[in-house]
């Protein structure tokens, strides 16, 4: 269910970031995070009535990895993004998420062209603060040391990731990205066990372009 939910979201992207679908301007880049997650994990045994058990999930080793169109008519850019913990306090690799999301940015999306007097083409770039929003598929794998027969699963959820965004030139063809959000479930999955989790995200990354 989740390698086929990830191949339909992969086709659905590449489908729409095609730039020939489009008669507005549009332009591809690639950019990498590196972020810290505390995410609240709260599960309930199905059938029960004892209390939900919460374990809080801490990373400081997140890598994101983004594949950008920016739609610069619209001051928008829509995004693939994989992302993956490498270690966290419940142990290595227990995040697998891919999703779909899509920026609006308040003043530019940086790296358009404009052709200016006597047509000397211009490139526009300044700090940019932008409003993001994802979708994904996650694949959440928890293993309690102290609880193993209680607190044991793998899971895949639909979540919801809103982010605010700044991005701050660092040359003509660099970028320093900073983001902050809150990721939460929008989904459970499991016939044992109620999951959900929420919390904070916090990365700093890096835009090359060739814009």
């Amino acid at each position: 269910m989740y390698t086929g939910g990830v191949r339909i979201i992969l086709l659905l992207l590449f489908t729409f970031c095609s730039e020939r679908a489009f008669a507005i301007k549009t332009a591809s880049s690639f950019d990498v995070s590196y972020g810290i997650t505390n995410l609240s994990v709260t599960t309930t045994q199905t059938g029960t009535s004892q209390s939900p058990l919460v374990r809080t999930l801490s990373s400081n080793t997140g890598i994101e990895v983004n594949y950008n169109v920016a739609l610069f008519d619209y001051r928008t850019v829509a995004t693939m993004s994989f992302m993956q913990f490498l270690s966290s306090n419940i142990g290595s690799m227990p995040v697998n998420r891919a999703s779909l999301g899509v920026s609006y940015h308040f003043i530019r999306v940086n790296g358009q062209r404009y052709l200016i007097d006597n047509g000397v083409e211009a490139k526009v770039w300044g700090i940019s603060p932008a409003l993001e929003m994802s979708v994904g598929l996650n694949k959440l794998s928890i293993s309690d040391p102290k609880n193993p027969l209680e607190y044991n699963f793998t899971a895949a959820f639909v979540d919801v990731l809103p982010r605010l965004l700044l991005e701050i030139p660092l040359s003509s063809s660099a970028l320093l990205l900073l983001r902050g959000g809150y990721m939460f479930s929008a989904t459970s999955e499991g016939a044992l066990f109620n999951i959900k989790y929420s919390g904070t995200m916090f990365s700093l990354g890096f835009r090359l372009t060739t814009l």
